[in-house]
């Protein structure tokens, strides 16, 4: 902006002096004028093209620090997906392991920290009892609770579900009633993990 200032001057500058020597010599002083107050208007132009030049480089530079940012961040996200929310109703939410870590509970974690499901529960000796599931609490008066079913059956030879005890289907998939709560309850890539709302 500074230059910009000192060049208008200096330009207005040099077309008086020129005007004022012209007066007495006549045309060719005119011509003098003329050639100089271009050069001083071409100088002028110049410094504001190479001032927009850097202005349009600096947002340039700053947008595509931004866009790869984002990237990065939006790659992070996928990469770190330990557990899909495959399902959610309001009396069911279906979950399906995309790695072997953790157990039931702590994939209700992950996804609840993601605002992608919402619970609440409480710790007793046989660990997380799920009380309600995106704001629908078991009706204890009607007999409800949160059911726990999976595809897992069999693991390092422990039992973790049987048919025998209820099932629940989800996109054609029967999911049997799980023998652990969801602390115990492993986390098995490829399986689905079903919390249900049920009476008894």
């Amino acid at each position: 902006m500074k230059k910009q200032q000192l060049a208008k001057i200096v330009s207005l500058l040099a077309a008086s002096v020129l005007v004022l020597a012209s007066c007495g010599n006549g045309d060719s002083s005119a011509d003098s004028v003329n050639s100089t107050t271009s050069a001083a208007v071409t100088e002028e132009s110049s410094v504001q093209d190479s001032s927009l030049e850097a202005t349009t480089t600096d947002a340039s530079s700053e947008t595509t620090t931004s866009d790869a940012s984002s990237e990065a961040e939006e790659t992070s996200s996928q990469s770190d997906e330990k557990y899909s929310l495959v399902f959610t109703a309001e009396d069911a939410v279906v979950i399906k392991a995309n790695t072997t870590e953790g157990s039931l509970e702590d994939a209700l974690n992950v996804l609840k920290d993601s605002n992608a499901l919402d619970f609440t529960g409480s710790q007793s000796e046989y660990g997380l009892y799920i009380e309600s599931v995106n704001g629908r609490t078991a009706d204890a008066d009607k007999n409800e609770y949160w059911a726990v079913y999976t595809t897992l059956t069999e693991l390092d030879g422990v039992s973790y579900s049987s048919a025998e005890y209820g099932t629940y289907d989800y996109d054609g998939t029967q999911c049997a009633s799980a023998s652990f709560g969801a602390s115990g309850l492993p986390m098995v890539e490829g399986n689905l993990y079903a919390v249900v709302l049920a009476a008894y």
